[in-house]
């Protein structure tokens, strides 16, 4: 009888602190490690299980599709116009 030796590869990534820290904590709720999760998501793609998500179809994405159809839009001129802009937005948040 033939022996099969399982191989193991490590793949890491860099985030940060806080995301580390934030999934963490989500994962744990569902009972699971970075490790697990990490492990699982990756077998389901080797397995052609991934469904993408498309950034196009949030409901924040088509909202803003349909201001800008419909002419609900702010028209920004200038790279100082569009800082100040955000600034603005930033102040609100």
């Amino acid at each position: 009888m033939k022996s099969t030796m399982i191989k193991n590869k490590t793949v890491s990534t860099r985030v940060t602190s806080d995301i580390s820290k934030k999934a963490k904590e989500n994962l744990a709720k569902q009972g699971l490690t970075i490790s697990e999760y990490m492990r699982l998501s990756l077998i389901k793609a080797a397995n052609n299980e991934v469904k993408f998500v498309s950034f196009l179809d949030l409901p924040e994405a088509l909202i803003a599709k349909k201001e800008a159809e419909t002419g609900k839009v702010t028209t920004i001129g200038s790279l100082k116009d569009f800082d100040e802009w955000i600034d603005h937005f930033n102040d609100a948040n």
